[in-house]
């Protein structure tokens, strides 16, 4: 290639590494700190793939750093978070556990760092998929990790290659990225590689309601990169049938974002109560302040009123 080209993906390779360095160290605070307490703590994604699957860690950018911890465990995080520098203006779990799936903290003193930090504390974005006890069992089968800058705990690979497919192919459906394709072709081949292992993981991504989540997946993997799957497993209409739960969800996650009936159905379908269901509906229509600054235009008495209507003319324009 030109010199210039050449000169252009070196500088862009020593960016990447440098990154991969400044997240590496935030990490290891943040877990350390987290651990220290007693709080179970799983990386997920970018950081934890790019020092596991990758030949290198700056190989695998990401643009935050997603943990997995438990619900009962997010005030204790809460509290460490801001000891460690670190701001949260939209408590999610406390506005509700079922539809939101992970809280914000920003880092706000010197030296937290450079990333926001998107604690997660259940794999299920709020679509009311994720089965009962399946955290425990995540947690039972997690991997620790010895990488070069930092030791940390993460998701067994069929774990990680499923909730990755969730979250391409029916979470971000609409805005999938070549990276997140990179990842499923890097899981699967080398970490799966026996029709015997492919098949346990057909019958697991069935109970955690993500087997049509994984074809998807799959054969995005298959056409852009490449991938390969052992010839009895190739023909995906012999593969165990999806459930009626991850049917019915999947036909919403599609057109949600075009539809707001759609989305709302979607959100309800996660919430176990009645009560609960009522609270989503009245939350919609009157979202909390702290909601709604996306809307605002400016400060004074008159600016969350105004956002309120701002709001609902986009809701009716997508009703």
């Amino acid at each position: 290639m030109p010199d210039a080209v050449m000169a252009a993906l070196h500088t862009a390779w020593l960016h990447a590494d440098m990154q991969a360095l400044r997240a590496g160290r935030q990490i290891k605070r943040v877990n350390g700190a987290l651990e220290a307490e007693g709080i179970r703590v799983l990386l997920l994604k970018g950081p934890a793939l790019a020092r596991t699957i990758y030949p290198a860690a700056a190989m695998r950018q990401g643009s935050d750093i997603d943990l997995l911890i438990s619900y009962d465990d997010m005030q204790r995080c809460e509290g460490i978070m801001a000891d460690l520098g670190y701001t949260c203006s939209l408590k999610t779990a406390e506005i509700c556990r079922h539809t939101y799936h992970h809280q914000n903290f920003y880092p706000s003193a010197e030296g937290a760092g450079p990333y926001v930090i998107e604690m997660h504390w259940k794999l299920d974005c709020g679509f009311g998929l994720s089965p009962d006890g399946d955290l425990e069992d995540i947690f039972s089968r997690a991997l620790r990790v010895e990488a070069e800058d930092l030791a940390f705990s993460t998701l067994a690979v069929e774990d990680h290659l499923l909730y990755q497919a969730f979250h391409m192919a029916c979470q971000h459906c609409s805005n999938t990225r070549l990276s997140w394709i990179c990842d499923i072709a890097m899981l699967a081949p080398g970490k799966i590689p026996d029709a015997e292992g492919w098949e346990a993981l057909l019958r697991l991504s069935v109970e955690r309601n993500c087997r049509i989540s994984l074809e998807a997946a799959i054969q995005m993997a298959m056409f852009w990169m490449g991938l390969a799957l052992p010839p009895e497993i190739c023909d995906t209409s012999q593969w165990p049938a999806p459930g009626t739960d991850e049917e019915a969800a999947w036909r919403l996650a599609m057109v949600r974002d075009g539809s707001i009936s759609r989305s709302v159905r979607l959100s309800l379908r996660a919430i176990p109560s009645a009560t609960g269901k009522l609270r989503f509906l009245a939350r919609y229509a009157i979202p909390p302040p702290q909601t709604m600054n996306k809307y605002r235009h400016g400060e004074g008495r008159f600016t969350l009123p105004a956002a309120h209507v701002r709001r609902w003319l986009q809701v009716f324009r997508y009703l």
